[in-house]
């Protein structure tokens, strides 16, 4: 590989658009890097620092010159790294790299990374809901994932209905993201969608989602019993909420998770939610307000192996009507659910 950084031919842009489009969605990237410049650079790694809710990188990059640049990488989670089965360690300072991802619209030397290339021919996924730019017969394979076996083994034997580890197909739009857009927004509910500056949202801050913006993960979630009620357990934001399966009354102030209530209905966990703060109802700045409330309905297989979910949203101030978002989740026996260890 030799030193270079140039923007990627107008045939390919296209794919790469509705790619990159579906990596945005968990964090919003408007103001930050422009889906519509993909860029490659190559060069050499000086600094890597894998964290959540995203890594970074520094990479020299040397021209036909000689001369050296510094380029600011930003890229995706240790969280994305765990469900793909990949430790960090896949990559060190010192090493020879290829990068490909959308240019900075704040600096000529950053850029957002979605996949990697390494000196050896293999293949890093770095971001969420990305297909594989450089590997083929001829470039090589993606990076082998590795899990341990004896967490999958003991998943296995303890796995009880709904009470298990659930995951994602992050390159499935069917899975992730579940905000589309498109909502039946009141007029109020356009107006403050208009006054939200995307230039502002910190994407390196570890501000904590309330609901149903959480229900967005593409991190696992674990569904476990404490005692008559149910936790939910999230690796994102180590989030946790619990449901009310007894009887109760809600509590007189308003909270990110709100209060859950749940019910079994043939086979069914229904959860309905309220009391929830005012704040972004989705990534790209729509809102929602006090009076929000959310019906789910968790919905796994006879086997196990997949979960339905659908939410039901009602909130006359922001939205025309009442409507529902779906996805799904898939049982995921390798995988626990980590601390998040969030951090700059």
């Amino acid at each position: 590989m030799s030193g270079l950084a140039r923007v990627i031919p107008s045939s390919a842009l296209l794919f790469l658009l509705v790619l990159s489009g579906r990596a945005g969605a968990h964090h919003s990237f408007a103001g930050f890097y422009d889906r519509d410049r993909i860029i490659e650079i190559e060069g050499v790694l000086t600094e890597t620092s894998w964290r959540n809710p995203h890594g970074r990188l520094r990479v020299d990059v040397t021209d036909d010159n000689g001369s050296v640049t510094e380029w600011s990488i930003e890229t995706g989670t240790i969280s994305i790294f765990r469900i793909r089965g990949i430790e960090p360690d896949f990559v060190k300072v010192g090493d020879r790299v290829r990068l490909a991802g959308q240019a900075s619209v704040r600096s000529p030397t950053a850029m957002y990374a979605q996949q990697m290339l390494l000196a050896d021919g293999h293949e890093v996924l770095l971001s969420i809901g990305i297909e594989p730019r450089w590997t083929n017969a001829e470039t090589g394979e993606l990076l082998e994932p590795v899990f341990d076996q004896r967490i999958t083994a003991e998943a296995r034997r303890k796995a009880d209905g709904i009470f298990r580890v659930w995951g994602t197909v992050l390159e499935d739009p069917a899975a992730f993201p579940m905000f589309k857009g498109g909502y039946p927004l009141t007029e109020r509910g356009k107006e403050l969608h208009a006054e939200w500056d995307a230039a502002s949202a910190a994407l390196d801050d570890c501000t904590k989602k309330g609901m149903p913006l959480l229900m967005i993960t593409p991190f696992p979630i674990e569904l476990v019993r404490d005692g008559e009620d149910i936790l939910i357990r999230f690796e994102e934001d180590d989030a946790v909420r619990r449901i009310h399966m007894g009887t109760g009354a809600p509590p007189s102030e308003h909270t990110l998770l709100g209060y859950s209530t749940g019910r079994w209905e043939e086979g069914a966990l229904v959860v309905e939610t309220s009391h929830l703060l005012a704040e972004l109802f989705d990534p790209d700045g729509v809102r929602q307000s006090a009076d929000i409330r959310v019906i789910e309905r968790f919905m796994p297989a006879a086997d196990g192996s997949r979960m339905d979910y659908r939410v039901t949203v009602m909130d006359p101030e922001i939205f025309t009507e009442t409507f529902d978002l779906t996805r799904y989740f898939v049982w995921r026996p390798e995988l626990l659910v980590h601390a998040y260890d969030c951090g700059r």
